[in-house]
């Protein structure tokens, strides 16, 4: 099979949609570092003095908001007419100094928001990729001449999906090493590199890893999908008419009639965030007074990163059994 896969690892990089789709990538790098080189500051003493006291005045009134949703959440105390809290009392992360600081470029405190956009970049391009290096094998023919070179088509296809998926993790590396040089480089005359200690560099390389095996189940999910329609296109169309249909059409819907989304732990969106974010919380009912009493919130269901690892790996399986069953077709149209 060595050579198979040397074969698929060849023509993988000497098509022109991956050299298109790496100078894509190169390109957005590129904008991006430029953007943030524009906003780059470095805050004085006199902001900093400013944002530590604003930080101070807002934690209380913070602290205070959490303690009181909690205690009506648990039912220990009822909400004041009128107030609604938020799901799971998550009013997000506690003010500080360095989020109350009104500058440019943080790499410490960005660099979180930074390797999502990567994840969305790497996953879309390998899901293009996946499909586009089995898809058009099976519309030109290429596929027909290569099984009679190597009848077993399992292997075929095992060895091009390999190859596809190792390719696109090769990329995720290269271009997340990249991007955390280029990003650190505009951030070099700040301190908010320096302040970051063993456990924020070893959070880093962790997320890094998360991007890479998302980027390789986009690339896994495109493949099988091309594979079993036997075209690009197929997967194309699968993975627009998903992302439109079904994952903004339930936001759009739910947002329109209001109440509890009971769609987002069926999406693969949540999960997704879940991966990334180590953690999501899905909808529910929120603590809410009325002229009749007050109600405490539902409990909040939540999805942890190996949920989440565990519900895409199933999905990923399921569509590449599919699509290795599908090759045992005689057709090659």
């Amino acid at each position: 099979m060595t050579p198979l896969l040397r074969a698929e690892w060849a023509r993988l990089f000497s098509r022109r949609v991956t050299l298109v789709t790496l100078v894509l990538i190169a390109t957005l790098l590129a904008f991006l570092t430029f953007g943030f080189t524009l906003t780059r500051s470095t805050p004085t003493e006199a902001e900093i003095r400013t944002a530590g006291q604003r930080a101070e005045a807002a934690a209380v009134i913070y602290d205070r908001n959490v303690a009181l949703c909690e205690a009506v959440q648990s039912g220990t105390e009822t909400a004041p007419p009128g107030v609604n809290f938020p799901r799971g009392c998550d009013y997000g992360a506690r003010p500080t100094t360095d989020t109350m600081l009104d500058f440019g470029f943080s790499f410490s405190r960005q660099w979180p928001s930074l390797f999502t956009t990567a994840a969305i970049v790497l996953t879309v391009a390998g899901f293009v990729l996946g499909a586009s290096f089995v898809g058009v094998e099976w519309s030109s023919g290429g596929m027909l001449n290569l099984l009679l070179w190597a009848p077993r088509r399992g292997r075929v296809l095992a060895a091009k999906l390999i190859a596809a998926c190792a390719g696109v993790a090769l990329v995720s590396v290269v271009y997340l090493a990249a991007w955390t040089g280029a990003f650190v480089a505009v951030d070099a005359v700040n301190d908010s590199v320096n302040v970051m200690g063993f456990a924020d560099w070893m959070s880093l390389l962790i997320t890094a890893v998360r991007v890479a095996l998302l980027a390789m189940a986009g690339t896994a999910l495109g493949f099988a999908i091309a594979s079993m329609g036997r075209h690009t296109s197929t997967a194309l169309g699968v993975g627009i008419a998903y992302l439109v249909v079904y994952e903004l059409g339930a936001i759009i819907l739910f947002q329109v009639i209001g109440g509890v989304d009971y769609s987002a732990k069926y999406r693969l969106s949540s999960w997704v965030s879940a991966w990334m974010n180590k953690s999501t919380a899905f909808e529910s009912t929120p603590a809410s007074c009325s002229d009749t009493g007050c109600s405490p919130a539902a409990t909040v269901l939540s999805g942890s990163w190996q949920q989440a690892g565990l519900v895409l790996t199933l999905v990923v399986a399921v569509l590449l059994a599919g699509a290795f069953v599908s090759m045992r077709r005689r057709d090659t149209n």
